[in-house]
């Protein structure tokens, strides 16, 4: 039963990737193309805090598989659909690395281990400019670029991929293991979980899917420096979203990603431009709803949505 959900949540979001785009306006096109990446970002690290990993360097990921997909595509000319390859194996593998070096860290001293690794990427990126034109940055030729549409009907496809593979994880009997990691690995590993091969295999699943969004981001802009590839704000928005739109669920990081991305352009729009005030009335009504909204907007609707049956039931007793 979750083999065929899962298939049908797949063809669904294939179809859905492959027609949409012919029917948007460019405008519209490039919103849903940064919108599928940030819904790509937000359900990996939503992954991980599953299981009680608590990310604050997914930027890491995401720049090496930026830096992956350009740097191969500029040294021997590889379609961009290719350049997907490498990024997925170059951010799995560290994602399996990082779990395997920090696995004896928890909670806080975790997430501030993940920061400090994302760090270092930079760093790194910035000394060695024979390899990634340091601070200068480097542009992915134009010839290979795709058109916008093939942009588009790409990152949603992966995208579809990742919500797939999320529902798969998260309705299978794993989903046991990951949510009593989550409320303590010392007690998961007396019940005989083992907390390390989990760990392992969560951090690269998610590192894998976060370095595909670095690939979208990458081919999208065309242009790649240290401080974008491996920016905070990226870790930040793969945060919010879920937190925005439902912790710990399989549709929050997508609602969540939709609501984040809408406010932003409509505060931005709203305020003529204005980058400080249109950023300071976005940070208050996502810390407002945060706050008034422990679970996000799932729990939101579900609570609504109890209260609703709870209504007949009672008039029906009154009577």
């Amino acid at each position: 039963m979750i083999w065929k959900r899962t298939g049908a949540i797949l063809a669904v979001g294939l179809v859905a990737a492959f027609v949409l785009p012919h029917f948007l306006p460019p405008g519209l096109s490039d919103w849903v193309t940064r919108l599928a990446t940030l819904i790509l970002i937000a359900v990996s690290w939503n992954m991980m805090a599953n299981a009680g990993l608590i990310s604050l360097g997914h930027s890491g990921f995401w720049g090496l598989g930026a830096y992956s997909a350009a740097l191969l595509a500029n040294a021997f000319h590889i379609p961009f659909w290719l350049s997907i390859v490498p990024a997925i194996l170059l951010g799995g593998i560290f994602g399996a690395f990082l779990a395997y070096i920090t696995g004896r860290l928890r909670g806080l001293f975790f997430a501030i281990s993940t920061l400090a690794t994302s760090e270092a990427l930079r760093v790194v990126a910035l000394m060695v400019p024979k390899l990634t034109s340091g601070a200068e940055g480097v542009f992915v030729y134009d010839q290979l670029r795709p058109d916008r549409i093939t942009m588009t009907t790409f990152s949603l496809c992966l995208t579809a991929v990742a919500v797939a593979v999320s529902y798969l994880l998260l309705r299978s009997r794993y989903q046991y293991a990951l949510r009593a990691m989550r409320d303590s690995e010392s007690a998961a590993q007396m019940l005989g979980v083992n907390p390390a091969r989990f760990r392992i295999g969560v951090t690269t699943l998610s590192g894998a899917m976060a370095a595909c969004a670095g690939v979208i981001s990458v081919w999208y802009t065309g242009y790649l420096d240290p401080g974008s590839a491996f920016d905070l704000k990226v870790t930040i928005s793969a945060q919010i979203a879920p937190l925005f739109g439902g912790l710990y669920t399989i549709v929050g990081p997508v609602i969540g990603s939709i609501a984040v991305m809408a406010l932003s352009e409509l505060t931005r729009l709203y305020f003529n431009y204005s980058g400080g005030v249109g950023l300071l009335v976005y940070g208050g009504v996502l810390v407002f709803g945060v706050l008034a909204m422990p679970r996000g907007l799932v729990g939101l609707w579900e609570r609504w949505t109890k209260r609703a049956s709870k209504e007949p039931s009672l008039a029906a007793g009154a009577k």
